[in-house]
């Protein structure tokens, strides 16, 4: 199938599935290229795989085992596996990520970035804000201190699934940053900067008067502000503790309970006792 710039192949009867992802992502995409300044102009082939299996065989142990969508920029090329509900239903979302990786090689013609810029540009404009989940998993990594340095990401293939999702949120919360921030413009002059092969740090300096470095603090600073308690809405936390709350409370209200009547009944006995007292007094 064939719509804009994409070419798409799929299995014999999926058309639908296949009209569902370009429907998707038609009017997100065209804000995506309002940043980059242009759209597609070279086909984009995007190949649907409908098992972990077919998506392996394409690509051997070079990839891990909890990815959705690899892309293949200077082929052009986008594998996108759809085998459950839950993949079809994130199939339009993934899919712009994958093609945002491209348009960002486009841009930069070529030109190589770390890992957390590039994941952190494709989950940004495939994504748009932190969903609350995300920043409570912040939250969590900041108070558990398992923050994952952001240039440590360049080994993201080999991250376990956990750490890859925390991988994930930190590149997206990372380019938000510099977006909410410092404002969308700058953010291209900085891509303008490392299309002309300019250092990080380099680029850096000359797009926002600081060094690398000294985003990372900032960046870190302003999540710790924001985010850090959230992690009280952590929920499957909280319900285990209303539960253990609960629990202690039946407790002491089957102990207060059977205080009662304990006192009850041994006030009954003393009024027994008091009554056949009071009748042998009476004899």
């Amino acid at each position: 199938m064939q719509k804009r710039d994409f070419l798409i192949y799929y299995h014999h009867g999926d058309s639908l599935l296949a009209e569902y992802l370009l429907q998707n992502i038609d009017r997100p995409l065209k804000k995506i290229e309002s940043f980059f300044v242009e759209s597609l102009n070279i086909p984009v082939s995007i190949l649907i795989v409908k098992s972990d299996k077919e998506f392996m065989s394409y690509f051997g142990n070079r990839i891990p085992e909890w990815s959705q969508a690899i892309a293949i920029p200077n082929e052009r090329m986008i594998v996108l596996k759809l085998s459950n509900s839950d993949q079809i239903r994130e199939g339009p979302r993934i899919l712009l990520h994958e093609i945002v990786h491209i348009l960002t090689y486009d841009f930069l013609e070529g030109a190589p970035l770390p890992t957390w810029l590039n994941e952190g540009l494709a989950q940004y404009f495939s994504e748009g804000d932190l969903t609350l989940q995300q920043k409570i998993v912040l939250a969590q990594a900041i108070v558990e201190n398992k923050m994952i340095d952001l240039m440590a990401m360049d080994t993201l293939f080999r991250f376990s699934t956990a750490k890859a999702r925390l991988a994930y949120i930190e590149a997206q919360s990372a380019v938000d940053f510099l977006a909410t921030q410092y404002g969308l413009p700058r953010l291209k002059k900085m891509l303008l900067f490392l299309r002309h092969r300019q250092t990080l740090n380099e680029t850096f300096r000359k797009t926002y008067g600081f060094d690398f470095l000294d985003f990372e603090i900032q960046w870190n600073e302003y999540i710790y502000a924001h985010y850090r308690w959230l992690v009280l809405l952590k929920i499957e936390e909280w319900l285990f503790v209303l539960m253990a709350l609960l629990f202690l409370v039946a407790v002491f209200a089957v102990y207060v309970r059977n205080k009662k009547k304990l006192r009850a009944m041994e006030e009954e006995e003393m009024s027994k006792d008091l009554m056949f007292n009071n009748l042998d007094e009476g004899e």
